[in-house]
């Protein structure tokens, strides 16, 4: 049965046409010129890239989405009041749980993962009889699959072949999938029809390179930290003889567990090892490059990935600040259009809106929140419940009103205040004269 449609959707009926749908997404795996296989997979397991897949999913849920309601026509301007929509179901599906079994962190956290990871994010709409939205179901990435199709009134139009487990499959219009894209498609037949990952097309070769520095680590350390070695015999050796000398000493002396050990080599046999350490080989500037390579790509600052070479006690806020501003605001612009257009109508967007409370990111510490509070407070721009609020403290009498520095008048006002202290003086200055001269 097909969820309920939304009033005030706009007019788009199932074609027949269902199987006109070209070019399906998919990761353009491959030989990397590292030589390493890079597969849809392949990216999440280097650390880096695992780092600022939670750094930016987990600082976008953090981030209450919150439903809020202000005058018809006058979303945006200046002295309009707005209040929480806490009558909408949208309300509670945004901020406490969008589906029976996650909680709103874990719903946004995949959608972010996802998203990141795949380059698309798949939810489907649950509306109740009014055609609010009552509910989003996480579809899992691989068991959707976007489309073109024609209307009937020719119109090229969007849908999403959906499989469940059991095997069946359907057809959902635009409007009843909350889709979320990341990097853009920018040719093919299928131009602007789903996201793609940074690494399935424009990256590959990064994160091919990146991988192949880990697992070049991880076979030097598994040999026993020396990059190689040669053992030198007086006579010569067929092929299965010096396989069978090369096992046993791997046998003997590699590995971590055996490293430090004494050689021991019998026949006027010697070894020469070939050492190159860390330094030499540039293996770990070579890591700490493909690290920051791969935080900026992902616009991840270096001090949230816990690389602290170029980081202050003076400059940790302003990159804090600087990472909300060019990593995590897109994402979250982003998921507020898109909520506004897949779950919510056209009637509803005239009064209706929604916007992360960000707060909780840009909050500083007691001795900057409490200067901050007291200026707003002081100049009129908050009121003292609203910051005992912010402090998780109940209001008081007296506390829901606007207060003024004394010190502090609107210029005309002291304009005012000036001219009646200069015409004073005049005004004097004529009643005496009166009072001498009646």
């Amino acid at each position: 049965m097909w969820p309920f449609r939304r009033r005030g959707a706009p007019t788009q009926t199932r074609s027949r046409l269902y199987d006109t749908w070209q070019n399906l997404p998919r990761f353009l795996g491959g030989a990397t010129k590292s030589g390493v296989e890079v597969t849809r997979d392949s990216p999440i397991t280097h650390d880096t890239v695992l780092s600022c897949y939670n750094v930016i999913a987990e600082g976008c849920a953090m981030l209450p989405l919150y439903l809020y309601r202000e005058e018809k026509g006058k979303r945006r301007q200046r002295f309009v009041s707005r209040e929480h929509a806490t009558d909408h179901p949208l309300y509670d599906v945004l901020l406490n749980s969008p589906c029976p079994h996650m909680i709103a962190f874990d719903y946004w956290k995949l959608v972010f993962f996802e998203k990141l990871h795949h380059g698309n994010h798949y939810s489907l709409i649950e509306r109740d009889m009014d055609g609010r939205t009552i509910g989003l179901l996480p579809v899992e990435f691989g068991r959707c699959q976007p489309f073109w199709y024609r209307d009937e009134a020719g119109k090229w139009r969007r849908a999403y072949r959906i499989s469940s487990r059991g095997g069946e499959t359907a057809i959902f219009l635009e409007h009843e999938v909350l889709h979320l894209q990341h990097m853009p498609l920018m040719r093919g037949a299928d131009y602007g029809l789903y996201g793609l990952s940074v690494w399935d097309i424009y990256q590959r070769e990064t994160i091919g390179s990146a991988l192949a520095t880990n697992e070049f680590a991880s076979t030097s350390f598994a040999n026993g930290g020396n990059l190689s070695g040669m053992i030198a015999v007086k006579d010569p050796l067929d092929d299965e003889a010096a396989e069978e000398a090369r096992i046993q000493v791997n046998r003997a002396y590699g590995g971590l567990g055996n490293v430090g050990k004494i050689g021991v080599f019998g026949g006027d046999a010697k070894f020469y090892p070939i050492s190159q350490d860390g330094q030499k080989a540039q293996l770990l500037e070579t890591r700490k490059f493909n690290r920051s390579v791969i935080a900026g790509i992902l616009r991840v600052t270096a001090h949230l990935i816990n690389d602290l070479e170029k980081g202050t006690f003076s400059n940790i806020e302003h990159l804090d600040l600087g990472h909300y501003k060019h990593c995590l605001r897109p994402h979250l612009v982003a998921t507020q259009q898109a909520v506004l257009m897949k779950l919510l109508s056209l009637e509803e967007r005239q009064t209706l809106y929604v916007d992360h409370d960000e707060s909780e990111m840009l909050r500083g510490d007691l001795k900057s929140r409490t200067e901050f509070w007291a200026q707003a407070i002081q100049n009129s721009i908050a009121k003292p419940d609203e910051a005992r609020a912010d402090f998780n403290l109940p209001p008081e009498p007296g506390g829901d009103t606007l207060f003024i520095n004394g010190a502090s008048v609107p210029i005309l006002v002291a304009i005012a205040m000036a001219q009646q202290k200069l015409q004073a003086p005049m005004m004097t200055h004529r009643r005496r004269r009166r009072q001498r001269n009646p």
